[in-house]
């Protein structure tokens, strides 16, 4: 009995963990993420767009990852992102070699300027730069309803009508 009760514990705590392995290559993504903060700040003021930071620890936070898969490549966000967003994403991995020097000190930055002490955590700047709004947190309901009232709110703020 105790084997029995063990092997469904072990079934049930693997099936949880290699859910928290999601992928988070955003590269694979149809979404147009930004690389560099001063390519997205150029964008950001010539399309008078404002730009949405995902602040991530993308190889080994948990929630960044549930986030990535439930919201940022779902169809409903992929479907408004590019068109009413400029994306960049101060990413924090363990490995280094997922970012670079540049994007590690802007990322950085924008830790510091903004007071990002926990990942995930969305920030919106308007087309100056100036900050907007910000989400922190995603829980284990994996509800992103929140996420996009956070979207629309953002935008309204910003006088541009939500299309979410």
């Amino acid at each position: 009995m105790k084997k029995i009760v063990l092997v469904c514990f072990l079934i049930v705590a693997s099936n949880v963990l290699l859910k928290a392995q999601i992928s988070t290559n955003f590269s694979e993504s149809n979404l147009n993420w930004i690389e560099s903060y001063n390519e997205a700040k150029l964008i950001s003021i010539n399309e008078n767009k404002p730009i949405l930071i995902f602040f991530t620890g993308s190889d080994w936070c948990g929630p960044c990852k549930m986030l990535v898969a439930d919201f940022f490549e779902s169809e409903k966000f992929k479907d408004i992102a590019n068109k009413e967003f400029v994306l960049y994403k101060a990413d924090f991995p363990r490995n280094k070699s997922l970012v670079t020097a540049v994007q590690t000190k802007d990322n950085l930055k924008l830790k510091n300027k903004f007071g990002i002490n926990s990942y995930p955590t969305i920030c919106i700047l308007d087309s100056k730069g100036k900050f907007v709004n910000t989400m922190k947190g995603y829980n284990s309901s994996r509800d992103t309803k929140y996420h996009y009232l956070f979207l629309n709110a953002a935008l309204k703020k910003l006088n541009k009508k939500p299309t979410i």
